[in-house]
């Protein structure tokens, strides 16, 4: 059986089209595209879409979204978490998110684990576990996933290093520079 579907409302915010179906939010459109024959008769209050014309709109919607990942991606890697995040502020439904998000995470283009691990390896020259701890949290992941990969990639030595650098880079410069055997030796008189 074909399902109808009820335009109930239709609100404008700045260039966006607000459309609700059946009574609840269901996606939006920008006011350009209302400007397309295709759009401009089948879109206003109490109209019915039929399942044809509803896939339609449904397609574009999501077709619209994976090209705003794309340019997202394009400019630097975000997880999951947080395009999910901007999809569902810019007026995506959870639905609508999900399909939007599946072909860049089967494809590998979205991948929190590899990506978290990129982050942890460029912090821990010069950042202790702590801090790339609230770094990652700030950066939309999860609790659990920032622990475990702190645990699997970062080393005692590693923060050592780390302190080790930051020590000279702050305050010794180009004076002085403490080597790691020179900062284990305990002062005499403790």
């Amino acid at each position: 059986m074909l399902m109808e579907r009820k335009i109930t409302a239709i609100k404008t915010e700045d260039k966006k089209v607000l459309i609700e179906m059946d009574g609840e939010y269901h996606l939006f459109l920008y006011t350009r595209d209302l400007r397309k024959a295709k759009w401009k008769d089948l879109i206003r209050e109490d109209s019915v879409l039929d399942q044809d014309r509803y896939e339609e709109l449904k397609e574009h919607v999501i077709n619209r979204g994976k090209r705003r990942i794309m340019h997202l991606l394009a400019k630097q890697d975000y997880p999951i978490s947080k395009l999910e995040q901007k999809l569902l502020k810019a007026g995506y439904i959870a639905d609508h998110v999900s399909v939007i998000l599946k072909p860049f995470s089967d494809r590998g283009l979205i991948d929190d684990s590899r990506l978290i691990g990129r982050r942890i390896e460029s912090y821990k020259t010069n950042k202790s576990k702590m801090e790339i701890r609230y770094k990652l949290k700030q950066g939309g992941f999860s609790d659990e996933q920032v622990k475990e990969a702190i645990a699997g990639r970062f080393g005692e030595n590693d923060e050592l290093e780390s302190a080790v650098r930051l020590l000279n880079k702050r305050f010794f410069l180009k004076k002085m520079k403490l080597e790691e055997p020179e900062l284990r030796k305990r002062p005499s008189g403790i």
